[in-house]
């Protein structure tokens, strides 16, 4: 158990689950450069390294194998086979992500809690901000077809500047986590 690792796996794989920075090629095809796999790979390697902290949360560490693969299958399709509109899945896997990093962060706030951190009430406010951007990327994806253009590219530019924020502020405060649990050990 290796929990100060663990966390630094969970903050990188986050910024990979949130940012997307997207190259365009070949017309229609685009390449997201920081591919949510990798981020998910990242969760799913973290949890043999919390430990007690994750041991009833198994089902965790499967969903993020099964979003793996999902985001990896999606990641392909927007590369190679641009015009399959999978608006849909893509719309359902973030409702699963949105839930999945919910449910994440419980042992983060406990981790905080367990080490006596200043980070625990700054991890609990960013894992509803952090679920609140998810979930309502995932439904502007979801309503693209139903509303105006407008009013769905100005939802997704004020939801991606918070959700890129969200994750900036979430990396930082999980390395400060691991760094003050490491002080915290070696006092």
């Amino acid at each position: 158990m290796d929990i100060k690792k663990g966390i630094k796996f969970v903050a990188i794989g986050f910024l990979f689950t949130l940012v997307n920075f997207n190259l365009k090629f070949n017309g229609n095809a685009t390449m997201n450069v920081m591919p949510d796999f990798i981020g998910w790979l990242l969760f799913f390697l973290a949890f043999d390294k919390l430990g007690m902290y994750v041991d009833e949360k198994k089902y965790l560490k499967w969903m993020s194998l099964c979003l793996i693969i999902l985001s990896a299958v999606a990641w392909l399709l927007d590369m190679i086979a641009p015009e399959l509109e999978i608006q849909w899945y893509t719309t359902i896997v973030g409702i699963v992500e949105a839930v999945y990093i919910f449910l994440f962060f419980g042992p983060l706030e406990n981790i905080a809690n367990d080490y006596q951190c200043k980070q625990e009430d700054m991890i609990h406010t960013l894992r509803y901000v952090n679920v609140t951007v998810f979930a309502i990327l995932a439904l502007a994806e979801l309503l693209a077809g139903v509303m105006s253009v407008a009013s769905i590219v100005s939802v997704a530019i004020v939801f991606s500047v918070i959700g890129i924020v969200a994750a900036i502020v979430t990396c930082i405060t999980l390395f400060k986590l691991s760094k003050e649990i490491n002080q915290n050990e070696l006092s």
